[in-house]
């Protein structure tokens, strides 16, 4: 059944679980390019592409080849050529110096820290210690059994299924960020939020940084439950264009035009 100790039983469940893990992102991927040739890809205006004939069709869509190709051999390249280079030339750039410290089971290292993706909820996880009202709050009505372990643990795990929930917390009618100001900077607020919690994970749970992470994660959770909700409902977006050709015109439409004159006149 395990212990209140990692030991040998919790390392064959972990173990497990990432043997399993690759299955499941295999399947995942097998969804997701089903989903790509079914409803076909996200477009920056949000608007839904025309289904009346096939020549509307064309004007709103481009095909997988040679676009999308290209567009992901190139990310692709962009991505083995930094991974090559760290790897390659830097391997220690994104670790940790305690990794090098050999293992002794009697002492723990002062100060561990995840792998930087992992930092803002690993901020969160710690943010939420038995003097945060709310824990308190959460271990009263629970009689003790949520404390202020528990109630991180939730929070981590709470911070990345609300990002899951965002198609049913965000009740804007228009779907693209484009036409939505008010959802811009509280969106810029998030990106920078995100760095501050990354940034609270890599130091030490002492000082003001807990308090940098618990301001940050309130912020977190406050964007996906109440202010992504309240902003579909006072927000007053700018009218989308009706279609995605429209919208294409609008940006490039004269430049467009000219260089399918000048390909005409060059035959």
């Amino acid at each position: 059944m395990g212990a209140g100790a990692v030991g040998q039983p919790a390392l064959n469940r972990f173990f497990s679980l990432h043997y399993l893990l690759p299955f499941v992102i295999a399947a995942l991927v097998i969804v997701h390019i089903w989903a790509f040739h079914t409803t076909g890809n996200n477009n920056p205006t949000g608007v839904e592409v025309r289904r009346g004939s096939k020549e509307e069709a064309e004007k709103d869509t481009l095909p997988f080849w040679p676009y999308f190709v290209i567009k992901d051999l190139f990310a692709l390249a962009v991505i083995l050529t930094v991974f090559v280079a760290i790897v390659g030339f830097m391997p220690n750039f994104l670790g940790h110096p305690d990794n090098y410290i050999e293992a002794n089971a009697l002492a723990t290292p002062a100060h561990i820290v995840p792998e930087w993706y992992f930092l803002p909820f690993y901020a969160i996880l710690r943010a939420f210690d038995n003097t945060v009202w709310v824990v308190i709050f959460a271990e009263w009505i629970s009689f003790g059994i949520i404390d202020a372990k528990f109630f991180g643990v939730l929070a981590m795990f709470g911070a990345i299924i609300v990002m899951a929930l965002v198609p049913w917390l965000d009740t804007s009618s228009t779907r693209s960020g484009r036409y939505r100001p008010m959802f811009k900077w509280w969106f810029a607020v998030l990106c920078v939020d995100f760095i501050v919690l990354m940034w609270a994970g890599a130091m030490p749970a002492e000082g003001i940084y807990p308090i940098i992470a618990l301001i940050g994660a309130t912020y977190w959770f406050a964007y996906f439950l109440v202010i992504l909700p309240l902003l579909g409902v006072i927000e007053k977006p700018t009218t989308p264009p009706a279609t995605i050709e429209d919208d294409f015109n609008a940006h490039y439409g004269q430049s467009a035009a000219s260089a399918d004159a000048a390909a005409s006149s060059a035959e």
